[in-house]
């Protein structure tokens, strides 16, 4: 080998040296490229994580702030709406359960009591010289209210001593019923009230309903 082929040599190794160092260059240019899209795109991900827990933290806020409003206004619409009812029932409410011998002359409106840090209040108390009618008035009667107006009539003397040998009888007002409310009410021996088209208010109970004395627990013929 001539000393020009020995040159020659050298040179294309060199050559294939610097081409493959420029090819190594490249990838790590394009390496470091591809790492600063990741990162962008890792940045951009982010960004768009933030400004998703922000929309949905302020969704949240809104929703909360919606649902308070909401409970506020039905509240009130409830609230009214049983002071509507209890101003239709209250007046010809007495005359009904003095047909059934409980000769009630008194109505008492929005009764409280608070014994041992804990409170009762009664929508309508209906007295007379021996006997007293406890009457919860609801839009919508549902089967816990009549279980909550039970509790009332068991604990009732706990609140008013001064009445504990009364005999005791309970009522529900309502413009509806859910859960056949009504019918398990009367099963109970509580009245049910209805507001009618003719009178105001009337007695759902038919001719052979027993009122129960919550007093004595026993169930009383009408007369």
């Amino acid at each position: 080998m001539t000393q020009a082929d020995i040159q020659q040599a050298v040179e294309s190794i060199w050559a294939l040296f610097r081409e493959t160092d420029r090819q190594f260059k490249e990838t790590d240019r394009q390496f470091k490229e591809t790492d600063r899209q990741f990162k962008e795109t890792d940045r951009q991900f982010k960004e768009t994580d933030r400004r998703l827990d922000r929309y949905f933290e302020e969704t949240r806020r809104e929703i909360a702030a919606l649902s308070a409003q909401t409970r506020a206004a039905e509240r009130l619409f409830t609230g009214q709406w049983g002071r509507l009812i209890e101003a239709l029932v209250r007046p010809g409410v007495m005359r009904l359960f003095q047909d059934w011998g409980i000769p009630v002359s008194r109505t008492l409106e929005r009764v409280r009591a608070r014994r041992d840090g804990e409170e009762m209040e009664l929508d309508l108390l209906l007295v007379d010289g021996d006997a007293l009618v406890i009457v919860e008035v609801k839009t919508t009667l549902r089967v816990d209210h009549v279980g909550e107006l039970l509790e009332d009539l068991r604990t009732f003397p706990n609140f008013f001593p001064e009445y504990k040998d009364y005999r005791r009888f309970g009522a529900v007002a309502t413009l509806a019923a859910e859960q056949a409310a009504d019918r398990y009410a009367y099963r109970q021996g509580l009245f049910v009230l209805t507001l009618g088209r003719e009178e105001l208010v009337t007695l759902w109970n038919d001719d052979a309903f027993q009122p129960r004395d919550f007093t004595t627990g026993k169930r009383i013929k009408p007369t």
